[in-house]
């Protein structure tokens, strides 16, 4: 692969060579034309000088004029030749002509120029043939691009050399990108640099901003987990050794049920790490496809069913036949388990707990409403947050629901609100609302099998 110095090198040398070419074409045509106009005047002063003398009468000849450019060729008033050059001559062919002025006239040996004078005398032809102009006006053409066909080696030698000086910004640059290594992400310097360059330069530095930005929260981020992840660990350390200690069946199964539940919570934390992590930026977005929201609605309810009646929470679903809207179902499915998790540990015994999947005009909407003690106005936008907790909470959690629901509803291209499910009552409850574009949403009719 060239480099961008040979390139242009090439791309000079190429328009230079075109532009000797059009010249060479350009000063044939005008040389060419010119001569045209000289020789042309010659031929007409030539052939009026030329008289009809009275001693050439009844004799014919032919006068030799070795190197002469001009043939010369006179007649009677009868057409009878008085006199011709013999070299150069006529061809034999060529004919008389009687008209005044210059003429083309074609040839066996090519076409010549002639011009004829016209007398009572008689008449005078004086030729020369096109040919030798050509032949002249390349000549002169070539002798006059010589010299700068000459200069072209060291136009290119300049070239290159000014080029190379001209491209030393950017092998610096280069260089100064290069000579960084992957713990580097400070802003390249934009003092000196030129005008053509500045815009490459602070792209790249943009563009280290933004892998600075995400590096720094891969980092937050495994710092966070390895510090939620602790106390899960620790807990779980030590209910093992309480199980192993107790000194009665039912203190040791008291001790295993309570393992059994650290275990869960530790599972819980760990998959909701993955789901977070699948989501953060820089990760390739699953693509969207045509589903029914519906069914997807009912499933998840139906698989917390148990958990819910374990609780004493009514927990229900309310959806149409079809829902149809572009999404990938995996996200959308963890979305609403996250929801439907956080409302069943918020929700008291006898509390409700409702899932509701609608078309709102040309959206459609996801809603899950709860009876629990709802989130303070302050604390709703900060909520979004990964392991971010209210404080003065002491429900079990990560942290992470939330988090995870607010970037699955980002790749989906919707919109997520919080509000008070029963304004004004004790319990106000959690309505958290989901709407997706209406350019996200299919036809029905396209689900519903033929």
């Amino acid at each position: 692969m060239r480099s961008i110095r040979s390139n242009l090198v090439l791309w000079t040398v190429g328009a230079l060579a075109v532009g000797v070419v059009i010249v060479l074409a350009v000063t044939y045509v005008l040389t060419r034309n010119q001569l045209g106009k000289v020789f042309d005047e010659e031929l007409k002063q030539v052939a009026l000088a030329v008289h009809l003398r009275e001693d050439w009468q009844d004799r014919r000849l032919r006068i030799a004029r070795p190197g002469f450019f001009l043939s010369v060729r006179a007649y009677d008033k009868n057409g009878r030749v008085y006199f011709e050059t013999a070299l150069p001559s006529f061809p034999h062919e060529m004919p008389q002509t009687h008209e005044e002025g210059h003429a083309f006239i074609g040839t066996a040996q090519g076409t010549w120029r002639v011009y004829t004078h016209v007398t009572d005398e008689g008449s005078v032809q004086v030729g020369q043939p096109v040919a030798s102009r050509d032949t002249l006006a390349r000549d002169l053409s070539v002798r006059v691009l010589m010299p700068m066909v000459l200069l072209i080696p060291l136009l290119v030698a300049l070239i290159a050399w000014l080029l190379g000086r001209g491209l030393e910004p950017l092998r610096e640059t280069s260089q100064l990108v290069s000579d960084r290594d992957a713990a580097r992400l400070d802003p390249l310097p934009t003092a000196n640099v030129p005008l053509e360059l500045k815009p490459l330069v602070q792209q790249i530095n943009a563009l280290l901003a933004r892998l600075d930005e995400s590096l720094g929260a891969q980092r937050r981020f495994l710092a966070d987990a390895a510090h939620e992840l602790r106390s899960p660990v620790a807990a779980l350390s030590l209910q093992v050794q309480l199980a192993a200690r107790a000194h009665s069946d039912a203190a040791r199964h008291a001790a295993l049920a309570e393992l059994a539940r650290g275990t869960e919570r530790a599972r819980r934390l760990v998959q909701q790490l993955l789901d977070y992590a699948r989501l953060e930026p820089g990760v390739p977005a699953a693509p969207l496809a045509r589903l029914d929201l519906a069914p997807l609605v009912r499933q998840v309810v139906g698989a917390a069913a148990p958990r819910a009646e374990e609780l004493a929470v009514d927990l229900g679903a309310e959806a149409p036949d079809h829902i149809a809207m572009r999404g990938y179902e995996p996200e959308l499915r963890s979305l609403i388990e996250n929801l439907v998790d956080n409302a069943l540990r918020y929700v008291p015994p006898g509390g409700t707990v409702t899932v509701a999947a609608k078309r709102a005009g040309a959206e459609v909407e996801l809603a899950v409403t709860d009876t629990g003690p709802g989130i303070p106005v302050s604390e709703r936008s900060k909520v979004f947050e990964r392991f971010h907790r209210v404080p003065g909470d002491a429900t079990p959690g990560t942290g992470l629901g939330l988090a995870i629901v607010k970037k699955i509803v980002e790749r989906h291209h919707g919109s997520i609100s919080l509000s008070d499910a029963h304004p004004g009552s004790a319990h106000p409850g959690l309505a958290v609302r989901i709407r997706f574009p209406a350019e996200r949403i299919e036809a029905a009719a396209e689900l519903t099998p033929a």
